[in-house]
């Protein structure tokens, strides 16, 4: 199943999408997952073929590859899709989450040739207990973190697809200044918003290897939502709360004490006519106080203080100006050098907003879904956190070295979480 696409979709890449090309310096690559857990056998290749093929035409940039030039700008080319070759199946050992998890990892650790093919993947996970899980894996430059779950619902058929938008006249000069100063002031703003000393150096600052591993945190939301109403905060406060507490517990037992642990928060400006959803996220840095005998609960009030600062100047603009220095380095060849040296970040806290009704792919019913963020630099831990149907799943994707921490370090997520919600 081949659409056709038009070769004058063909078109350079944005500065954000450029950025996060330069991003791409491994050891793995920059690739986002979401993992489907499903209430029955997975639907067959053919059918999800079909599924695509009749959904593709409306997120064009899903029908592109990416050419890099010499001497130009990388840029969007369109070409025939090969929909069967993208869809496949990985035949996994048990239905337990562990080996689901592996599996998916493994999945998502897979090389992308961009020049060859538009980067995406649907992967089915066979586990022969009646309850497979589907992988969707994409290159972050197709999209961002919001983007990808409303997008592959969208191709997937299990949402609507999102109505056509009009056409709208091209804005004139004058108007398009106006934007772009706004866009640059609100960047700037957002950017300075988080300005602070730096990281504490401890052990967590070494740059991570090939391989991850991941575990996930299910948790109630309506109970989280309740523990931060209590206690002044947001669902993203508990959140960064937690994946602090877990990491200043995990160098407690290595005998290592810090007073804060400092967060990179993802910020997504959503675009009004983009069915494609391009890659475009600002960052917020929010350092979260941890220090030895301060209670969860005072840590949560103090860190909705801060973030609660902070958020006043997120914007999402900040991805355009992060995505030029990212794009300098890469064109000096020193970026993979500096993220593994950054004391900027501690660890990255994303909070996606999934479904709230339950959810069905072709029939059969998505009874989870499982996000991944991509890890980069010299940050071992990565929590991204996603709401769908009452419930609140936070994946933990550890780098390797960190992969016999990882059921303590889940656990104790839990553990603040409880302690903060309470009997």
């Amino acid at each position: 199943m081949r659409p056709r696409s038009s070769r004058s979709d063909a078109r350079r890449l944005t500065t954000t999408e450029r950025g996060e090309l330069a991003f791409d310096v491994g050891p793995d690559p920059r690739t986002i997952g979401v993992v489907l857990r499903l209430g029955g056998a997975a639907p067959a290749e053919q059918e999800l073929a079909a599924i695509l093929a009749a959904r593709l035409p409306q997120a064009p940039r899903w029908s592109c590859r990416v050419l890099r030039p010499a001497g130009a700008p990388p840029r969007w080319d369109p070409v025939p899709v090969d929909i069967a070759a993208h869809v496949r199946t990985v035949e996994v050992g048990s239905g337990t989450d562990d080996d689901v998890l592996a599996a998916a990892a493994a999945v998502i650790r897979e090389p992308w040739e961009l020049a060859a093919a538009p980067p995406w993947r649907v992967t089915r996970l066979v586990t022969g207990t009646g309850h497979d899980s589907v992988v969707l894996t994409l290159h972050h430059v197709l999209t961002d973190g919001t983007g990808v779950l409303a997008t592959a619902s969208a191709l997937l058929g299990m949402v609507p697809p999102p109505p056509p938008t009009p056409s709208a006249a091209p804005p004139s000069p004058t108007r398009r200044v106006l934007v772009a100063a706004r866009s640059v002031v609100l960047g700037a703003a957002e950017v300075a918003a988080g300005f602070g000393p730096p990281a504490r150096r401890t052990s967590l600052h070494a740059a991570i290897g090939p391989g991850f591993r991941l575990a996930v945190v299910d948790l109630d939301l309506a109970r989280v939502r309740a523990a931060a109403r209590r206690h002044g905060a947001t669902v993203n406060d508990v959140l960064l709360v937690a994946g602090t507490g877990a990491l200043a517990r995990l160098l407690e037992r290595r005998g290592e004490v810090t007073d804060r642990l400092v967060c990179s928060v993802p910020v997504s400006r959503v675009r009004p006519g983009d069915a494609d959803r391009r890659a475009r996220t600002g960052v917020l840095r929010v350092p979260v106080p941890v220090a030895p005998g301060l209670a969860e609960a005072e840590r949560l009030r103090r860190t909705a203080v801060l973030s609660r600062r902070r958020r006043r100047f997120a914007s999402g603009e900040s991805a355009v100006p992060l995505a030029r220095v990212f794009a300098l380095f890469g064109r000096l060849g020193i970026y993979r050098r500096v993220l593994e040296r950054q004391r900027v970040i501690d660890t990255v806290v994303s909070n996606l907003r999934g479904p709230a009704e339950p959810i069905a792919l072709a029939g059969v019913p998505v009874t989870g879904i499982v996000p991944v963020a991509p890890g980069v630099g010299n940050v071992p831990v990565y929590f991204t956190a996603l709401s769908y149907a009452g419930r609140l799943a936070v994946t933990l994707r550890a780098d390797e070295r960190l992969s016999a921490q990882l059921p303590g370090l889940a656990a104790d997520v839990a553990a603040v979480v409880d302690e903060l919600a309470g009997p």
